[in-house]
């Protein structure tokens, strides 16, 4: 029995099709567990079904979901009623590069109902199954943005501080009920989401992961440790600017990177 088998049968990843969240899926899947896969993408959900189901031979359950929208997220929870869901990894996420007032309202409450409603609630729904069974596990995922101030990305890191608050805290609340929480905090991955912001991650002294990478470090956490951050050069950044230096050195230091990397 593989280490996902121990928690149960079936995963639900959201944002499953692409990226970080199309790894943890193909991993999981391979690791024997039967996914739901949640994601906007009709056809991707529809393609990627068709190569797990043929590479893996594991059950696969589509929802097409907008999780920027309450209803999507009714969708999700509706559509998984007659199933125990004991591993969930909400992982899908949007960002917003610029300055906090030049995005507009709708974007940022955009942003705060998938990247922060959405796991929570996910989290609070699927996870009150997992603690009645005595057996689960939640990965949540951050990013190194919510390690630090984040200048030009300030709704963005704010949101993943929520999620890496979140983690932590059930972290330790979670463990008497046999539930496993990690929060996986990856820094700049080769990923769809990424090459949109239009970032040069090189000019921040940053190197770029796989996703493949990224996923297998956030599911070796789950039963080990609270916080999963791949990457040496992502794991010293992330020490450095929360633990030596005080925010304001670290705003101001990250702010001249990110100014630098956007020529702003």
């Amino acid at each position: 029995m593989s280490k996902m088998n121990r928690y149960g049968q079936w995963a639900l990843v959201t944002g499953g099709t692409s990226g970080i969240g199309a790894a943890i899926v193909q991993q999981l899947a391979q690791d024997g567990l039967n996914v739901v896969m949640v994601a906007r993408n009709e056809s991707a959900l529809a393609s990627q079904t068709q190569t797990l189901q043929q590479s893996t031979g594991v059950q696969v359950r589509t929802v097409s979901a907008d999780l920027m929208t309450p209803q999507g997220l009714d969708q999700v929870i509706a559509a998984t009623q007659d199933l125990a869901i004991d591993v969930l990894v909400p992982c899908a996420a949007i960002e917003t590069l610029g300055l906090f007032v030049d995005s507009s309202p709708e974007r940022h409450q955009q942003m705060v109902q998938m990247n922060v409603i959405a796991p929570m609630q996910l989290a609070r729904h699927f996870g009150q199954g997992m603690a009645q069974r005595q057996r689960g596990a939640i990965l949540f995922v951050s990013s190194l943005s919510g390690w630090m101030p984040q200048p030009f990305m300030a709704q963005y890191g704010a949101t993943k501080s929520y999620i890496m608050g979140l983690a932590a805290g059930l972290h330790f609340e979670m463990k008497d009920q046999g539930v496993d929480v990690s929060v996986l905090s990856p820094g700049p991955t080769d990923t769809p989401m990424a090459k949109a912001t239009g970032i040069d991650f090189a000019s921040m002294g940053m190197s770029i992961m796989s996703p493949h990478d990224v996923a297998r470090c956030g599911l070796n956490a789950l039963g080990r440790r609270l916080d999963a951050i791949p990457g040496v050069r992502n794991r010293m950044m992330a020490f450095m600017m929360s633990r030596l230096m005080s925010r304001a050195l670290a705003g101001r230091m990250f702010k001249m990177m990110m100014g630098r990397a956007i020529k702003a």
